[in-house]
């Protein structure tokens, strides 16, 4: 299979204020890219492009939001209209709810899915023609650990993640049969602010959550990059979360005896809310 070349190529990025989308950007402008950079906060992606455009990368700013198809179609349009291409959709937006299950409401359950699914599929559909159109393209998916490793607390971001899984190992041989690439990006604990971001009915959770192992955005950036242009269908950091995804699976027992020491230590490190 030939290298994907990103030099000249178009790369939309969802979730670019910040984390992961913004650590992507900068390394795909490096490599000659041109990006358009959509969240739904515009002041950091403004400071975003500022800063490629000063490295002299090419560099959009098209606000919109995931959870809304009709923007996800508006956004995969002003990058063709901006750009005169559209190669590269990279859907990073998410959030997290962490709690018992017992105090989660459907109402958090359809706003996890929302966002970390639903959002994905309408970033798929909507540069799904452009890519069918000119017989190439390509999608990454972030997804996490959660979404091969089952935990405690993760209900709903893991059946979130874990229908990402689904999707993409699903749909990759068929996609790859018309020449689009399928990449599915597999993340531990990242240092953002995504623990600070994550919402609770039970628990406070530290804003540096698992900071102590985590890895920087930059070299999730650099991994995304490097699987871009070699065209790998999936990848997943760390040796502990490859050997997790790899083998956790293959023995029920392990696995619950993982989730029950994950469960205790979850609730050693974060201190429960008191309820009115």
């Amino acid at each position: 299979m030939a290298r994907f070349e990103l030099k000249g190529k178009t790369v939309v990025i969802t979730g670019a204020s910040g984390g992961i989308g913004t650590a992507t950007a900068l390394a795909f402008a490096k490599r000659g890219a041109k990006l358009v950079l959509s969240a739904r906060k515009i002041e950091p992606l403004e400071k975003l492009a500022e800063k490629l455009k000063a490295s002299g990368a090419e560099a959009f700013v098209v606000p919109a939001d995931v959870t809304k198809a009709e923007d996800m179609k508006m956004l995969a349009e002003k990058a063709i209209a901006l750009t005169h291409g559209l190669d590269v959709m990279m859907l990073n937006a998410g959030m997290g709810i962490l709690g018992e299950v017992h105090h989660l409401s459907l109402e958090q359950w359809h706003k996890q899915m929302d966002l970390n699914f639903w959002g994905v599929l309408h970033g798929f559909y909507a540069a799904l023609p452009q890519f069918l159109k000119q017989g190439s393209g390509q999608y990454i998916i972030v997804n996490s650990l959660a979404g091969k490793i089952a935990m405690p607390l993760n209900s709903t971001y893991c059946a979130s993640k874990f229908a990402l899984t689904g999707f993409a190992d699903s749909v990759r041989q068929e996609l790859r049969k018309k020449n689009i690439d399928m990449i599915a990006v597999y993340p531990g604990f990242v240092a953002t602010t995504f623990q600070a971001n994550m919402q609770s009915p039970d628990y406070d959770v530290p804003r540096d959550l698992g900071h102590a192992i985590a890895d920087p955005p930059e070299k999730i950036a650099e991994g995304i990059a490097r699987a871009s242009e070699k065209r790998k269908g999936e990848i997943v950091f760390t040796w502990n979360g490859n050997f997790g995804a790899r083998y956790l699976p293959l023995s029920f027992t392990i696995a619950e005896n993982f989730r029950r020491g994950f469960l205790n230590t979850s609730k050693k490190v974060m201190k429960r809310k008191t309820k009115v």
